[in-house]
């Protein structure tokens, strides 16, 4: 059994990263039809978690990732010590788990990673999945709204507009590394096309401006290996075709469930003048942050009057009886909730690895230059919009990735 593992251990992850898709499917019909917050999902990925650990400590021997391990499991003990007079406790162990999942994935996996063998074409497969899962029942007229009340949007059957938005956002750049190879995967340009679509009727900002950032990034690219061989024509003609693709995009929007919410938001804000959102605190927290400083207000506020032990290792997700709404901003999430000591851990853990990616020297090829820009997405979603670090079907995925980047020139 160890060896049929040892000997099969990267397509176990991939059929793992490939099954994320199918498993927020049975998740939203759980949440949707059944009321059941105990969803497959979490069982799954909780099974996961599990076998990657027992599988680096019994079947790698890899007894160095035994003290990390130990670690995590102390500050698990302090935190739910710390949190266990709030009740609750159920909420509590779910948002311990999606804080540690995160952490202990990517550092199991970066122990093996030279056995790993993470193939792109798995996170093209994965954004296939999500894009027609969404795609189809939204032609069919089914599935559920991206957003419960006034704003319009489709979700097909998933449950979270924003951890579906941060997926399809950070695996953009993937699908532009295929669209740039035309010719050798024609099946893209059907794909491409369902992107657009799917991305406009969903209804949230975040992949709109993951793909205005991702053809920014690649235009970038573009522009500097043109200077570098002097072909200036081309230059100029790639201008041009920015030019229509953003008027196109300006006809386009205003006809989408994108720019209706727009409108829904302005009218309900009472707001005629957009620039009149920008001198009103109250306006940019509601249009801009969508209420994520109001919750860091009433977060900060919880985290302030609390006992010295729980700003250290955190004041949990439960209180007056009700879990918390995260602040979806997942940096200040885990400084808040998990304490001092977890913000630590975490964001020693992500700073450790982006010096281990950057400190790599490898000619930058475009699919790796598509692969940091998905990185640089990473970071910056979980800081404005959150549901990266902290939402588990997202975070394999940015997993995946920057194990990609840690693998030198290794990009499959």
């Amino acid at each position: 059994m160890n060896q049929f593992i040892k000997k099969n251990f990267s397509k176990i992850i991939s059929l793992f990263l490939i099954m994320q898709p199918i498993l927020d499917l049975l998740t939203g019909i759980g949440i949707h039809s059944f009321n059941n917050n105990l969803t497959i999902g979490i069982i799954f990925r909780i099974i996961f978690l599990l076998f990657i650990c027992l599988s680096l400590i019994f079947i790698y021997k890899k007894k160095k990732v035994l003290y990390i391990y130990s670690i995590f499991l102390i500050y698990s003990i302090l935190y739910i010590i710390g949190v266990h007079n709030y009740g609750g406790i159920f909420y509590e162990l779910q948002g311990l788990f999606k804080m540690l999942y995160f952490e202990i994935i990517l550092i199991s996996l970066y122990f093996i990673k030279d056995e790993l063998k993470i193939d792109k074409k798995d996170l093209l497969i994965v954004l296939s999945s999500y894009l027609l899962l969404i795609f189809i029942p939204t032609i069919f007229g089914i599935g559920y709204k991206s957003y419960e009340i006034t704003k319009a949007g489709k979700l097909g059957f998933f449950n979270s507009a924003n951890e579906i938005g941060g997926i399809i956002s950070i695996l953009t750049p993937i699908l532009l590394v295929y669209i740039i190879n035309l010719k050798k995967h024609f099946y893209i340009i059907p794909l491409t096309i369902i992107y657009f679509i799917v991305i406009l009727t969903m209804g949230t900002k975040t992949p709109l401006i993951a793909l205005l950032m991702t053809i920014f990034m690649g235009l970038i690219y573009l522009w500097i290996k043109l200077f570098k061989n002097k072909l200036y024509k081309y230059i100029v003609l790639s201008l041009l075709v920015l030019i229509v693709a953003i008027t196109s995009l300006i006809i386009i929007i205003p006809k989408t469930n994108f720019y209706k919410n727009i409108e829904t938001h302005l009218n309900f804000l009472k707001v005629d003048d957009v620039r009149d959102i920008f001198n009103d605190e109250e306006l940019i927290d509601h249009f801009i942050f969508s209420q994520r400083l109001t919750f860091l207000s009433y977060k900060k506020e919880i985290y302030s009057n609390s006992k010295v032990y729980n700003k250290l290792f955190g004041i949990g997700y439960y209180h007056n009886d009700e879990v918390d709404k995260y602040i979806e901003m997942d940096y200040f999430d885990i400084y808040y909730n998990h304490g001092v000591i977890g913000f630590i851990l975490s964001i020693t853990i992500i700073l450790y690895f982006i010096y281990k990616i950057f400190i790599y020297k490898q000619k930058l090829i475009f699919e790796r230059y598509m692969l940091y820009t998905s990185l640089l997405l990473i970071l910056i979603l979980s800081f404005f919009t959150g549901h990266i670090i902290l939402a588990p079907s997202v975070s394999l995925i940015s997993i995946s990735i920057i194990i990609l980047l840690l693998k030198g020139n290794e990009i499959y």
